[in-house]
């Protein structure tokens, strides 16, 4: 935990050399790869993603306005590498199902859908999460295939089959059909 801490020091120093695009990617991202390892034990994991500052990159993408597109892609895929935070995970899935004040574009709804797969799958809640955005027709094609590919990760039903299928009859994006079939 210590070494974690030290790492944050490099997230939040302002030094010149650390400020590179490609530079504050790589300590944004292995930070989070750290904290996540860091993070494994069950028991007090959410306590652990708490105290190592989880809800800090959360703010900072809170912070950001929807048209800042490079800065939101990153901080999307931070949150792949965190991974396992509840806290994380009502972000994520208020971004997934639409429920924020800032509208987000269909790209990074479907980055969000992928960030928050893994924790879905282990929970077993794929289809309470993906299967109302795939059954929605309004949806973009990208965030719509994104959620089906996650369904097929975990262990669809029968009765989850069957649904699917039902509406690939009446399916008129012709995107969503022929990656289902």
């Amino acid at each position: 935990k210590a070494l974690v801490d030290e790492f944050y020091k490099l997230v939040k120093s302002d030094k010149p050399h650390l400020q590179n695009t490609f530079t504050k990617s790589a300590i944004d991202l292995s930070y989070a790869h750290l904290v996540r390892r860091t993070c494994h034990e069950v028991t007090t994991q959410q306590e652990c993603f708490k105290a190592l500052h989880v809800e800090d990159f959360i703010n900072r993408f809170d912070a950001l306005t929807v048209d800042d597109h490079a800065m939101l892609k990153h901080l999307m895929l931070v949150f792949h590498n965190f991974r396992d935070s509840d806290i994380l995970e009502q972000k994520l899935k208020s971004i997934v199902l639409n429920e924020t004040p800032k509208k987000y574009d269909g790209a990074l709804r479907e980055s969000a859908i992928f960030a928050l797969a893994s924790r879905a799958l282990r929970k077993g809640i794929e289809k309470d999460y993906f299967l109302p955005i795939f059954l929605t027709r309004e949806e973009s094609h990208e965030v719509r295939i994104a959620a089906f590919d996650v369904l097929m990760q975990g262990t669809p039903s029968t009765t989850t089959f069957n649904k699917i299928m039902t509406y690939m009859i009446y399916e008129t994006d012709y995107e969503v059909f022929n990656y289902v079939y």
